[in-house]
């Protein structure tokens, strides 16, 4: 029996295929079984005076990446994603109204410090109607004076879509050819690794990859269940307002539709005391990495784009 979940909605001649979730899981444990190990031996030489690298990022996430920024204890945070339609550089541009008339893609969120090296969130997202808990860990933080030259995090990221699936035909199998395929609940459930690196510059220039593994429990025929990319962005701060011009492109090498583009965003982030404010004109408006990294959306070499913004707002708590 092949080991991969497979699954096809067009034809009934092609058979199904299923996976247990014992290695994913395991494997899972084993991530964070080292982050938590790599951390703790890295605390045993961290002392009050340590001169960390501040403000590589203001906000946990860049556009679409994650990054290695976790939130301050002592508040929490709430978190608005949006993508209008894709529109281009033709008259969709004011028939679409820059993308407001067409179907737009949210998603709502919130996250809570655990430590200062820890967060746990959720949210809610349009497609799919998928509903997702998220945690990331700080690893290693960057030290002025470059004993440790890079901040490092592990994320990860566990998607539960509530969407119905479509409709199977009733002579739809899985591989033996005998049992006939019904959806599971296991079939809802996705997930996105990550292991964030990131390097500030100076005072004006941050860096950053984040190779990305996502796992699909149940793909289409002739699709893996895992999908890999490595996503690169960064930011450039101007001298005021802390303003900065931020941007990102992901090569996906693995699992690609026919008509896939590898996902490109610029932008612009304001940052306050309390909020982050992004601004993105981006060639997808998937929001999760599960869709941005496996579905087709926009192509910028024939001028598709999407507009959109990332809102977030911290909740100090009173002392």
């Amino acid at each position: 029996m092949n080991n991969r979940i497979s699954f096809v909605i067009i034809s009934t001649s092609e058979i199904f295929h299923r996976m247990p979730l014992i290695d994913l899981r395991n494997g899972m444990l084993i991530m964070w079984m080292l982050i938590l190990g790599v951390n703790y031996a890295n605390a045993q030489t961290e002392n009050a005076e340590t001169p960390y690298t501040e403000n590589a990022f203001i906000a946990t996430k860049l556009l679409n990446n994650q990054t290695t920024n976790v939130l301050a204890p002592g508040g929490w945070q709430l978190i608005i994603e949006h993508r209008f339609g894709i529109i281009g550089t033709d008259s969709t541009i004011y028939h679409q109204f820059l993308g407001m008339d067409l179907p737009a893609n949210i998603r709502l969120g919130a996250a809570f410090p655990i430590s200062e090296r820890w967060y746990w969130g959720f949210g809610r997202t349009k497609v799919d109607k998928t509903i997702d808990l998220e945690s990331k860990y700080l690893i290693l933080r960057q030290t002025k004076d470059n004993p440790t030259p890079v901040s490092i995090a592990g994320y990860v990221n566990f998607m539960l879509r509530t969407d119905p699936f479509p409709e199977e035909p009733p002579n739809s199998y899985f591989a033996d050819s005998l049992t006939a395929f019904e959806y599971k609940f296991s079939h809802k459930l996705s997930y996105n690794t990550q292991l964030i690196i990131s390097r500030k510059f100076g005072n004006r220039l941050s860096i950053q990859l984040a190779p990305v593994m996502i796992y699909e429990n149940l793909v289409e025929i002739g699709r893996e269940n895992y999908t890999f990319a490595l996503p690169v962005s960064g930011r450039f701060r101007f001298g005021f307002l802390n303003t900065s011009l931020i941007f990102e492109y992901a090569p996906v090498f693995n699992n690609k539709p026919e008509d896939y583009v590898n996902p490109l965003s610029l932008g612009v982030e304001f940052g306050t005391s309390g909020h982050v404010f992004q601004l993105i004109v981006g060639s997808s408006n998937f929001i999760l990495e599960k869709n941005l990294y496996t579905r087709s959306s926009g192509d910028y070499r024939d001028g598709e784009f999407s507009l959109g913004f990332n809102i977030r707002r911290t909740f100090w708590s009173k002392k």
